[in-house]
């Protein structure tokens, strides 16, 4: 039979058969939709967050008491400058403010507007900022979730935060900022440092942290050992801890998804099976008929495995095509909670297009193989049958 020929029976044969390939179609189509929407929102959220470590300081060192971190004195800022290979040393003042009955939060973050600031992300948001103006009077700048939240509690010009010390202070909201996604600065406010040390209550000898940068890569360990032997009692945390607790998370939810994908994979590929091989009589009666006109076990397995790569290959074509759209179209409404959370302000989180085609590769293979192997293993006992046993 030529080329030609065979291809023409196959769509006929697919076209028969179509009402059963629907069924299979569509819940192929669902699941790879859904595991394909999960590595694109993975993938996009850790772009984003590694491109923010990127920005980050090399070193964080905090002070720790009873296991937890606490306010550290800001007196050892110029030690740690006099440590030789470290270029920057600063002082961070931030910290978290609850609001309604202490369910919500914003981030409060000090900056000092005449020191350059060492975040690059920063910086951009610095960038058409009238800093004179912006400190004439007490400004913040908030992210699109505080506003939003503010909105709705009415506060649209102004907040009153209350201090530690039973103080109230009104605090003007000077602008919005946004970063490319809204995943970091969702929930951000920006103030002057000396406001934020009077809303958090740090007195102006202590820091939340100090922040080093190291140009030369292999004196960071050299250097962190100097930091620890100094001061016993703090912390030092590397950027690259920092990515590797990232790594984790989502490598762990990822894997979750990956799992129930495998599962529900491989519970529907058995059904397949068992449906493949309790044949009907006029499955068995098509392959016969085929084997008796001089088809070969070869061609008819050929045929049927034609036949499956093209319910297989579009389904996934689609299921990928649908879970891009769903996630860098529409946000990935409901899925998203599961990898941003949502017990904190609403977030209008924008996802940025990145897909990792190596991962997409390796998610066809595992789909397509043991899909083609559940109907292939039946079809083919049934094709080394003698035609005239599988006729009765």
């Amino acid at each position: 039979m030529n080329n030609s020929s065979f291809l023409n029976f196959l769509f006929l044969l697919i076209y028969k058969h179509r009402a059963k390939h629907l069924a299979i179609f569509i819940i192929l189509l669902i699941l790879v939709a859904l595991l394909s929407s999960t590595l694109f929102i993975t993938s996009s959220i850790k772009k984003e967050v590694l491109d923010t470590l990127d920005a980050q300081p090399d070193f964080i060192v905090q002070k720790i008491r009873g296991g937890r971190s606490v306010d550290i004195d800001t007196d050892i800022v110029e030690e740690f400058r006099s440590i030789r290979g470290v270029m920057e040393v600063k002082p961070r003042v931030f910290g978290r403010y609850f609001v309604t009955d202490k369910m919500q939060y914003f981030t409060i973050v000090g900056i000092d507007f005449f020191e350059e600031s060492m975040d690059k992300k920063l910086k951009k948001v610095f960038e058409n900022l009238d800093i004179k103006k912006f400190l004439e009077k007490d400004n913040m700048l908030v992210g699109d979730g505080v506003k939003k939240f503010l909105a709705q509690k009415h506060y649209k010009k102004y907040m009153h935060f209350k201090t530690p010390d039973a103080g109230v202070k009104k605090v003007y909201i000077y602008d919005t900022f946004k970063d490319d996604t809204n995943l970091i600065s969702n929930d951000l406010i920006i103030t002057d440092i000396e406001l934020a040390r009077e809303i958090l209550g740090i007195s102006k000898t202590k820091a939340t942290d100090i922040i080093l940068n190291i140009p030369n890569d292999a004196e960071q360990d050299n250097i962190k050992l100097k930091l620890l032997s100094k001061h016993y009692d703090t912390r030092v945390i590397t950027k690259k801890d920092i990515e590797n607790s990232y790594e984790y998370l989502f490598n762990y939810k990822s894997g979750v998804f990956l799992l129930l994908f495998m599962i529900c994979i491989l519970t529907f590929m058995i059904i397949l099976y068992q449906r493949y091989s309790m044949i009907n009589s006029n499955d068995k009666k098509e392959i016969a008929t085929l084997r008796s006109i001089g088809w070969s076990i070869k061609d008819i397995l050929k045929l049927k495995v034609l036949e499956t790569l093209f319910i297989g290959i579009w389904a996934f074509v689609l299921g990928v095509i649908l879970a891009f759209v769903f996630v860098f179209g529409f946000n990935a409404p409901f899925l998203k909670e599961v990898f941003i959370g949502f017990n904190n302000l609403e977030n209008s989180v924008t996802f940025s297009p990145v897909i990792d085609f190596g991962l997409l590769f390796s998610l066809f293979l595992f789909f397509i193989v043991p899909f083609v192997a559940s109907i292939l293993i039946p079809v083919w006992k049934i094709a080394i049958t003698d035609p005239i046993e599988a006729m009765k």
